[in-house]
């Protein structure tokens, strides 16, 4: 299916040096600020070409397909997201890495972020194509306002023995604290061919979202009353 006698190269003109702000994040908690993140909004493609991505900068042919597409494309049945639409996100035609960004600004939880109270949650469906190695890697970057990075984060790349040499998606997640003076988030989708002609790093349902972190006195309020019960529990033990 995948396999041609020449590999063609890739320039990666256009990535986070021509992204644009995508969307001002509104100072809600937990939502998915992630634009089609499951590569739901426009026509996928029937056969793995090339189809437009709204809410993404593309660069190398990235593309949207039809779960179930002609070729041996991770079709319904097949393991990823229970809750999958029609389409998937697909590396695409002859390219050996191909990419689609979005900036989202973090502007709405500013103050949050620079109290050094706000936590994020990185996760999405990645995999590939049958015993073939090629993947996709999900990644947030944290920039200041004048656009310096800050942290990085990625989900890691899921390997022919992740998907037990079948043809499948799996889950990644991640969570950590958001740098003081995070201003924006590049998330990155990079899908790299190993093997063949088509890239087949697959991914779908891709989210970031932004929560508070605990207060300390809720962590307290919650060990004391932990601690409660377990004395009440020692209690009823020793009565009995």
């Amino acid at each position: 299916m995948r396999f041609v006698t020449a590999a063609m190269a890739l320039s990666m003109a256009c990535s986070l040096a021509c992204a644009t702000t995508a969307n001002a994040a509104p100072a809600a908690s937990g939502q998915n600020l992630i634009v089609n993140g499951n590569a739901e909004a426009g026509a996928g493609s029937s056969d793995g070409g090339t189809v437009t991505l709204p809410g993404w900068n593309v660069s190398g042919g990235l593309t949207s397909v039809n779960y179930g597409a002609s070729g041996g494309f991770p079709g319904p049945a097949d393991a990823g997201p229970q809750n999958r639409g029609k389409n998937f996100f697909a590396g695409g035609v002859n390219t050996p890495a191909s990419r689609a960004v979005q900036v989202i600004d973090l502007g709405g939880y500013s103050d949050a972020i620079n109290g050094g109270r706000s936590q994020f949650d990185l996760s999405g469906w990645l995999g590939g194509y049958a015993s073939q190695s090629d993947n996709a890697t999900l990644t947030a970057v944290f920039r200041d306002k004048s656009g310096n990075t800050l942290f990085s984060q990625s989900l890691a790349p899921v390997s022919v023995g992740d998907r037990s040499g079948l043809t499948a998606l799996v889950f990644r997640d991640s969570h950590g604290l958001i740098p003081v003076g995070t201003a924006l988030v590049d998330i990155v989708l990079d899908m790299r061919r190993v093997e063949g002609s088509y890239n087949d790093g697959y991914a779908d349902n891709l989210s970031f979202s932004v929560a508070a972190v605990p207060e300390p006195s809720s962590w307290a309020m919650l060990g004391a009353g932990l601690a409660m019960l377990g004395f009440v529990a020692r209690k009823r033990r020793q009565s009995a």
